[in-house]
C-alpha cells in the first residue's frame, strides 16, 4: 500500500483534508430525504465480495480475459485451460492453490503474461457491462435487506466500491437492496481513495460511529481501522490479512454485532476490540 496513514485520528484527519492532495474521482450516487436529520451513525459496505455475492461475475471477467487473449495466443485451449483451472481451485478454496486478494485479483495474477493490461481492462468492463444486465447470478446474504431496513432511522448506509457506476445500482436492485441503500460510491479508488471520502463520510461524526464492512483487508478495513473506525472484514478465503473488530468468512454471522454497534459503538467496541489476526477471540464463533 502507497497510502501513509499518521498515528492517531487527530493527525489522521489532518492529513486526509490538506488541501493539497490529489481530489477522488469517486462518484456518488446519494438519495436522501430533503430536511432528514444526518443519521447518528454510517455503514459502509463494500460491493462486490460484500453484498453482492456470487462468482459468475469473476467467471465473467476470466472468460472476457480469455476471449480478449484468443487471438493473440498460439495454444489457446491450452491457455484457457489452465485459466479456467487455476481459477477454479482458488474459489473453491483448494489447500494448496495460491492465494489472491479475491477473484478480481485471482484473474489478472493467472493471466499474467497471457494478456496485456489494456486486454484485462477491456474484459472487466465487458464482465461489468454483463452484470449490468443482470444476465450473471449473483445473490446479497441471507438477511441483509431486513438488517439494513432495521436500521434505516439511525444508520447512513452506505456502498463504496472501486466498481466502476454500470450495473451497481442495478444489481442492488436485483438483490433487494435498492431501497435500504442511501448511497453509492463508485470508482472510489480505495485505498487510497479513502483520504477524501473518510472525512466527508464522518462529517463531524467521531471515528467509532462509522463501521466499515468488506472482503479485502488492505482496501476496506486497514485505512478506516487506522483511522479510529469499527472494521467487519468478510474473510471468505481465510486470507488472515490483518485484524478488524469482527471476523468472519460470512456477514450473517455479524449481524448482531453489528445491531450493537449501531446502537451503542462503545459497547461495540469494548466488546470486539481489533485484535491480531491469528488470535481465537477476533473471531466470530460460527467461522
Amino acid at each position: 500500500m502507497d497510502i501513509a496513514f499518521v498515528g492517531g485520528y487527530g493527525a489522521l484527519v489532518t492529513q486526509l483534508t490538506d488541501p493539497h492532495l490529489p481530489r477522488s474521482h469517486a462518484r456518488t450516487d446519494a438519495r436522501q430525504a430533503a430536511g432528514r436529520a444526518a443519521p447518528p451513525r454510517v455503514l459502509v459496505l463494500d460491493f462486490d465480495g460484500t453484498v453482492c455475492l456470487g462468482d459468475a461475475p469473476v467467471w465473467a471477467y476470466a472468460e472476457a480475459v480469455i476471449h480478449e487473449i484468443g487471438s493473440g495466443a498460439s495454444h489457446l485451449a491450452d491457455s484457457a485451460s489452465a485459466i479456467r483451472g487455476a481459477l477454479a481451485a482458488f474459489l473453491r478454496g483448494t489447500e494448496r492453490a495460491p492465494r489472491y486478494l479475491d477473484g478480481y485479483a485471482a484473474v489478472a495474477a493467472i493471466t499474467d503474461g497471457l494478456a496485456t493490461d489494456r486486454q484485462r481492462a477491456t474484459a472487466y468492463r465487458a464482465s461489468r457491462e454483463a452484470l449490468a444486465t443482470g444476465g450473471l447470478d449473483t445473490h446479497a446474504p441471507a438477511g441483509l435487506g431486513e438488517l439494513l431496513a432495521e436500521l434505516a432511522s439511525t444508520v447512513h448506509r452506505v456502498v463504496v466500491t472501486n466498481a466502476p457506476a454500470a450495473g451497481v445500482r442495478d444489481t442492488l436492485a436485483t438483490l433487494g437492496l435498492g431501497d435500504v441503500i442511501d448511497e453509492v460510491i463508485t470508482d472510489a479508488h480505495k485505498p487510497d481513495g479513502w483520504r477524501n471520502l473518510l472525512p466527508r463520510l464522518l462529517n463531524g461524526r467521531a471515528p467509532a460511529d462509522l463501521l466499515a464492512v468488506g472482503d479485502v483487508w488492505a482496501n476496506d478495513i486497514e485505512p478506516l481501522l487506522d483511522a479510529g473506525c469499527c472494521t467487519a472484514l468478510v474473510d471468505r478465503f481465510r486470507q488472515n490479512a490483518g485484524p478488524a473488530h469482527l471476523i468472519s468468512n460470512t456477514l450473517p454471522d455479524m449481524y448482531d454485532a453489528i445491531r450493537l454497534w449501531a446502537a451503542h459503538p462503545d459497547a461495540f467496541v469494548a466488546a470486539h476490540p481489533p485484535r491480531p489476526i491469528d488470535d481465537p477471540a477476533s473471531v466470530i464463533e460460527t467461522r
